[in-house]
């Protein structure tokens, strides 16, 4: 019997709708990262830490979905450093949004990715900061971190934060022997921060402000923050708009100001 043309033009047609959709969905789609974790920050890969880095504050990804990736962010959104100079070059942030749509579309292959990848003996004893910008968005990401810190125990980890909720609930408890967090003021959780018991990180408009508060200076080292003594300050990036929206005040004194505007 010979084949029916309408029901081969209407094969030919439904076969070809699914090819388009998805040539359209793979031209949108960011290709892998081939390394997650690099030494693209310079004054980090001075001290030889590597680094995981997602987008800062919130970023559009290809197919239009648009994600938060500080969910708790403050008045440290209006300056901070890295929504400007290089973090802004589109093959930085071309990286970053990679970095982004890989945890979100295959959360199990990144996870085993960022394993396999940490296996290596170049991290063995190495340091990792986790978010060069970006910070813990969701509870299952986060999980997936403490997952990924509790396998590979002879790569030193560290990171900030301003999710001190989340923190509170699933890292304090039990937290892994190879990581160190540290709260950053000028978060929306900064009220929850103990000065006296948790480390703890202020950006100062000054060098000389950090020390006429009394507290301790990173001296230009990362690490300070998470193995030296607590609280540490460090001072502002030489970002003109930056610094000309934070003033004579420290990151912990902007946002305690909002949080009384907001009050009042």
């Amino acid at each position: 019997m010979s084949p029916d043309p309408d029901e081969a033009r209407r094969g030919s047609r439904a076969s070809s709708i699914p090819a388009a959709q998805n040539a359209e969905l793979h031209a949108r789609t960011p290709a892998r990262p081939t390394r997650l974790l690099t030494r693209s920050n310079r004054r980090l890969a001075r001290e030889g830490t590597w680094t995981w880095t997602l987008p800062a504050l919130a970023a559009r990804l290809p197919d239009g979905r648009t994600v938060t990736t500080c969910p708790s962010a403050g008045v440290c959104a209006q300056a901070c450093y890295a929504r400007a100079g290089a973090y802004r070059f589109p093959a930085v942030r071309a990286a970053h949004i990679r970095n982004l749509a890989f945890v979100l579309d295959d959360p199990a292959g990144w996870e085993t990715a960022m394993r396999n990848e940490l296996r290596h003996p170049r991290f063995i004893g190495a340091y990792v900061r986790i978010h060069d910008s970006g910070d813990f968005f969701s509870d299952d990401y986060l999980a997936a971190w403490l997952r990924i810190v509790n396998a590979i125990p002879g790569t030193h980890f560290y990171c900030y934060t301003k999710e001190v909720l989340m923190f509170r609930r699933h890292v304090e408890p039990e937290p892994p022997a190879n990581l160190r967090w540290i709260y950053s003021l000028g978060g929306r959780h900064d009220q929850h921060i103990d000065l006296g018991l948790d480390r703890t990180a202020d950006v100062f408009p000054t060098e000389n402000a950090i020390t006429d508060a009394g507290w301790n200076w990173d001296h230009d080292s990362d690490l300070r923050a998470a193995y030296g003594p607590t609280p540490i300050g460090m001072a502002a990036r030489n970002i003109p708009q930056a610094k000309r929206r934070q003033g004579n005040r420290t990151f912990g004194e902007w946002q305690h100001e909002a949080r009384q505007r907001r009050s009042a």
